[in-house]
């Protein structure tokens, strides 16, 4: 990579680069708004030239996909983190949800997803089979290391744990600030159907 088509630190590598100008991009997006954020927009916030963007992007989508990709698989790495520190099968499925519901809205790129501007795009997305494979997946290990006979039925259990999160986030109710009596809810109502 030419020194020039740079400012600041050169990146170390093309997926150095990428991650420089998706994460411009996502700025860009949670500040000005998908359809005000240009791709010169993008190039200037990452500091190259519109040639240099369009050697590794070629649209505004493409950036936006990769950079949501990116943290969305962050995100789960730290749902799974966070469900280790729990003992028992039951905690660990309370407390996910509990955690996904309070910490993903708060995700300064992931909470694009459910903003109404790129909502369509995103959702399609972020919810597509795809995606909720690779986070049940994930999301189903540290279900599966307490208890291993639910080794083929841990990926469904993650993915209606996670289907449950996104419900709660998108229509909270008294839930929204409530977040002991979301624990009573999963125990008494959701964790009889999962286990």
């Amino acid at each position: 990579m030419s020194k020039s088509l740079w400012s600041g630190d050169r990146p170390k590598s093309a997926s150095d680069a990428k991650s420089r100008i998706w994460i411009a991009g996502l700025d860009c997006i949670r500040r000005n708004g998908l359809e005000k954020t240009t791709m010169s927009d993008i190039a200037k916030e990452a500091g190259i030239a519109r040639p240099t963007l369009y050697k590794h992007f070629k649209s505004k989508q493409a950036i936006l996909f990769t950079g949501i990709d990116s943290v969305a698989l962050s995100f789960a790495a730290a749902v799974v983190a966070h469900a280790r520190q729990f003992d028992t099968l039951e905690e660990r499925i309370v407390e996910t949800i509990v955690y996904v519901v309070q910490e993903l809205p708060k995700h300064p790129y992931l909470s694009l997803v459910f903003d109404n501007e790129c909502s369509l795009a995103l959702r399609d997305r972020a919810f597509s089979h795809e995606a909720t494979v690779i986070f049940s997946e994930m999301t189903a290990a540290p279900l599966i290391e307490v208890r291993p006979d639910l080794a083929h039925e841990g990926v469904e259990i993650s993915e209606i744990m996670s289907r449950f999160a996104i419900s709660m986030i998108l229509f909270p109710g008294r839930y929204a600030s409530d977040h002991d009596g979301l624990r009573q809810l999963i125990r008494s109502r959701v964790l009889p159907g999962l286990i």
